[in-house]
C-alpha cells in the first residue's frame, strides 16, 4: 500500500470547518484580488475556517505581500504561509492538505475570486450530505483583455462555465480543480484503497491539468457522489497571454497527453459499452485512429480541425508511451473499486 500523500501528523486531530488552500507561484500581481474576495466571505452561522497559502518556490515576495494584505483586512480567520520547494501544483496541494486544520479542503487558485458565501456553501453541502465527497462551483471568466470571439466555444478548457456537462446517467463524473472542495475523510479512504495519482498536473511550462479529473474520477469509483453547485460562483481571471488561439492549441496538446489515462478511468465509470472496450490497449488505439480521421473530416468545434489534429497526435503518442505500463495503470484503478 502506498504512503498516504495527504496524511496529517498524528498529533493534529481533524476539526469541523474549511481550510481554503491557495497555491501560489510568483503571485504578487494576482493575490490581492484573491484575498480580498476571501476577506469578503459572509456567514449565516459561525464557521471555523482558515487560509493555507502554499508558496510553491516563488521568487518574488508573494508570502510577505499576502501576510501584509490579510493582516490589513481585520478578518478573524487566520492565514498561514507554508513553503513547498518542490515545483508543481500537485505537490503544493498535497502540502496544503497535510497542513490543513479542518475537515474540508477548498482549493482556491491564485487567480480565483470566490463569491461571498462560497466557503459556507461548500461546507453545508459536504457536511450535510454524507455520500458527497467533493463539490465545485460555477467559474465565470474575467478577461484581462478583449474577450476573443472564439472563447465561448472553448471555455470548458479554462475551468469556467457549467460543470453539468460532465454528467452522465444522472451523475456528475468529474469536476475541475478551481473552486473544488473535498472532504478529508474521502481522501483518507481513497489513500487507504491504495490509490496512487498517475497524472501530476502543472509543473513549470506544462499545461497539464487532468490530475483534478483523475482525483474526482477516483472518488466516484470509490462510491461517492460529486456535486455541482451552480449557485456558488467565482471569477476566474484570464490574462492576455492565455487568450490567444496558439495558447488554446497548447492546452489541447496537454489534454491529449493526459487523455489515455483520463479515458481509462472513464471506461471504468461509464455505462457506455463502446467506451468500456478501451480498457484494452489495442481497442483504445483503434478508437484513436478512427477519431483522427473523423475529427479531421468533421471537427467537433468551429475552426477546430488543426486543434483536434494536434490533440489526437499527442494522445496517440502518449498511448504508445504507456503501452508497457497499461496493465499497471489498470491495476491501480481496479484496486479502488
Amino acid at each position: 500500500m502506498s504512503t498516504n500523500p495527504w496524511q496529517r501528523p498524528d498529533d493534529c486531530p481533524d476539526r469541523s470547518g474549511v481550510s481554503v488552500i491557495v497555491c501560489c507561484y510568483n503571485s504578487v500581481a494576482r493575490i490581492r484580488e484573491t484575498l480580498q474576495a476571501l476577506a469578503a466571505q459572509t456567514f449565516k452561522s459561525p464557521l471555523a475556517w482558515e487560509i493555507v497559502l502554499v508558496d510553491n518556490a516563488s521568487t518574488d515576495n508573494t508570502a510577505g505581500i499576502a501576510e501584509s494584505l490579510w493582516g490589513s483586512f481585520s478578518v478573524r480567520a487566520p492565514l498561514r504561509v507554508i513553503q513547498e520547494p518542490e515545483p508543481g501544483l500537485i505537490h503544493a496541494r498535497q502540502t496544503g492538505i497535510k497542513q490543513a486544520a479542518y475537515s474540508i479542503m477548498l482549493f482556491c487558485d491564485d487567480d480565483n475570486r470566490l463569491s461571498p458565501g462560497y466557503v459556507e456553501g461548500v461546507f453545508r453541502i459536504l457536511t450535510f450530505n454524507e455520500d458527497i465527497a467533493a463539490c465545485g462551483g460555477m467559474g465565470i471568466p474575467a478577461f484581462g483583455t478583449t474577450k476573443p470571439v472564439w472563447f465561448d466555444e472553448y471555455q470548458e478548457a479554462y475551468a469556467v462555465g457549467s460543470q453539468a456537462i460532465n454528467a452522465e446517467g444522472g451523475r456528475i463524473l468529474n469536476l475541475y480543480g478551481a473552486g473544488l472542495a473535498v472532504k478529508r475523510e474521502a481522501l483518507e479512504k481513497l489513500a487507504a484503497s491504495g490509490f496512487e495519482s498517475t497524472l501530476k498536473g502543472r509543473t513549470g511550462g506544462s499545461l497539464s491539468s487532468a490530475e483534478d479529473t483523475e482525483l474526482t474520477y477516483a472518488l466516484v469509483l470509490l462510491g461517492y457522489r460529486l456535486h455541482f453547485a451552480s449557485e456558488l460562483t467565482f471569477l476566474h481571471f484570464l490574462p492576455r497571454r492565455r487568450l490567444t488561439f496558439e495558447y488554446v492549441q497548447q492546452l489541447f496538446v496537454a489534454f491529449g497527453k493526459d487523455g489515455p489515462v483520463r479515458n481509462l478511468y472513464y471506461s471504468y465509470i461509464s455505462t457506455r459499452r463502446s467506451h468500456q472496450t478501451i480498457r484494452n490497449w489495442y481497442a483504445h488505439l483503434a478508437l484513436c485512429l478512427f477519431r483522427v480521421v473523423k475529427y479531421f473530416l468533421i471537427p467537433p468545434k468551429k475552426n477546430g480541425r488543426w486543434i483536434y489534429f494536434r490533440w489526437n497526435i499527442a494522445y496517440i503518442q502518449q498511448l504508445f508511451v504507456l503501452w508497457g505500463r497499461w496493465p499497471a495503470l489498470k491495476a491501480n484503478i481496479e484496486k479502488i473499486r
